[in-house]
């Protein structure tokens, strides 16, 4: 699984190696990993009972909107808005220094080599915080079993939590109250007032951060648009390729690409791209007033019957169809296949990889399309992909100071707290390219994390300032495909299954890869279903129906 999704504006994420199980592109894959965890979007439940709009509405911040930089590539329909350069003068969102000397631990995870808790860069920004935040940076790949460890030990819980929604363990919802303090009181409508950046916040994000009723999580906001499927651009315009406009052209493009006597398939596994083309639902949808899930409806079975046409086509790289999902991003780039399907935060970490050795390097995420060739249907991703939560012990004093350190982590784009957050300190940790843009150097890339912005994020832009062709390449995509954005069937607001279901879908991950390979037929499918909803699946939909009737 890839989960990643890096987020598009995080220079410092782009350029250390990441584990494609850390972010699915980051942000690019936080519902995806959502679901896999048994974390779906929904109402969050107390005892059973459900909250209305209204109840939610009363306990999240109202939006007030800033701007201390006008993006080059405003954003369309909710699309990703671009920065093609620094502004020449950084403005200070936060006039005074936020903390009065208050010492706080705050347990992060990290896809990366874990830094010196003591390194010039903590120091910098704990300097301008004026608050002492000590970071307890633990392994991301195994950052589940960590959480329900220290969430098991509740004498022992950090001041701050960071929690990947992917993270999130069973009955979360049940134990919020009782480990981490209600935000409401501080943030809910106006009082966010206290914290610019924090109401500049999307407020579907602040929605997806409510629990049992009550605003307990800091967002970190999700992009619109979180998955994509890439192509060679370069290696296509050497084979005098077309870009498909439709699902047999698909096949068809990517057979004539593959030549196994050069190393060349036409692509990996496309699973994801499928379902996509195909329209398959975002877990649940709607029919005359009754959920169905996606595993039983005809797009699904469409999207399966099309991966197993490509499959047999001998287009797809035989690793992939192995399985071997973890050396799928080494394989696109070496050129071994030409189309992947990927979060968007992996169009950043694939460049920062490889243009250094191979200058002509061109990944270019396809314009989405319907099976037919038609306009596609796209599923709005996860308004938030991780949260970071407050411990309950903490005075109000003390949470009024982490709140301000949130809000300094919450500075946007554009902002002095945003560059040193994201590149530290000018010659320490980078310098300045022609154009202006911060470019970490050997003790920047050593030591500059994403550990603050963990702890809340602003809303998403893309800030790739060094490659002003991929902001130009990347928003102009969003801006094309968020047109076709719609909110799946309960967007938004936190639902958190009952744990008995965990395990409910993983046969199908088995089905698509026997149906696909051709060791079972299509007509599976028919008897997977009958056992989902024997097993829990019909009693599953009981479930979220409440919410869907309320």
């Amino acid at each position: 699984m890839s989960i990643q999704t890096a987020s598009s504006d995080l220079r410092a994420f782009a350029k250390k190696p990441l584990n494609r199980r850390s972010f699915l592109g980051f942000v690019g894959a936080g519902a995806a990993a959502a679901a896999l965890a048994g974390c779906s979007t929904g109402t969050a439940t107390t005892s059973g009972g459900i909250f209305t709009a209204k109840d939610i509405a009363g306990v999240i911040p109202n939006y007030y909107p800033v701007d201390y930089a006008v993006p080059d590539l405003v954003s369309v329909a909710g699309s990703t808005a671009g920065f093609l350069t620094v502004p020449a003068t950084l403005r200070k969102s936060v006039p005074k220094v936020p903390g009065s000397g208050g010492a706080y631990t705050a347990l992060s995870p990290a896809w990366w080599t874990i830094p010196s808790a003591n390194n010039d860069y903590f120091k910098a920004v704990n300097k301008e915080l004026g608050a002492d935040i000590k970071f307890q940076v633990s392994d991301g790949n195994t950052y589940g079993e960590k959480i329900q460890a220290v969430l098991a030990s509740p004498n022992n819980v950090p001041d701050m939590v960071v929690i990947p929604s992917w993270n999130l363990p069973p009955k979360f919802d049940q134990a919020v109250g009782s480990l981490f303090a209600d935000l409401s009181p501080f943030l809910a409508g106006d009082k966010v007032k206290d914290y610019p950046n924090l109401a500049n916040i999307p407020t579907d994000s602040w929605k997806y951060s409510v629990f049992q009723g009550k605003l307990y999580g800091l967002p970190y906001p999700g992009e619109v648009i979180q998955n994509a499927f890439f192509y060679r651009k370069d290696i296509f315009d050497e084979l005098g390729l077309e870009v498909p406009t439709s699902a047999d052209t698909m096949i068809e493009i990517l057979t004539e690409a593959t030549d196994p006597s050069k190393n060349r398939w036409g692509s990996d596994d496309l699973w994801n791209a499928g379902q996509i083309m195909f329209g398959v639902p975002d877990k649940w949808t709607e029919i005359n007033g009754k959920l169905v899930h996606k595993f039983e409806t005809e797009q699904f079975r469409a999207a399966l019957d099309w991966l197993t046409r490509l499959y047999k086509s001998g287009a797809v790289h035989p690793d992939a169809m192995a399985g071997n999902n973890q050396q799928a991003n080494s394989r696109y780039e070496a050129g071994n296949t030409l189309v992947k399907s990927d979060g968007v935060g992996g169009w950043a970490e694939s460049l920062a990889r490889v243009l250094p050795s191979n200058p002509m390097y061109n990944t270019q995420a396809m314009d989405y399309f319907a099976a037919d060739g038609g306009d596609p249907v796209l599923y709005k991703g996860s308004p938030a992909s991780i949260f970071s939560f407050i411990n309950r012990k903490a005075d109000e004093a003390a949470i009024k100071e982490m709140l301000a350190v949130a809000n300094f982590a919450a500075a946007p784009f554009g902002t002095a707290e945003y560059q040193l957050l994201n590149s530290g300190v000018k010659d320490t940790h980078y310098d300045l390219d022609a154009n202006g843009a911060p470019v970490l150097n050997e003790k920047g890339q050593a030591e500059v994390t994403s550990t603050y912005s963990f702890l809340v994020h602003p809303p998403i832009v893309q800030a790739h300032v060094e490659n002003p062709q991929f902001v130009n390449d990347y928003c102009n995509w969003s801006a094309r495909m968020s047109a076709f954005a719609t909110d799946p069937v309960l967007y938004g607001v936190q639902i958190q299954e009952p744990a008995k279901f965990g395990s409910l879908a993983t046969p199908f991950d088995d089905l698509k890869a026997d149906v696909a390979n051709g060791r079972k037929e299509l007509s599976a499918l028919d008897g997977a279903i009958a056992t989902w909803r024997s097993n829990g699946g019909d009693e599953l939909r009981k479930f979220y129906q409440k919410y869907l009737d309320a």
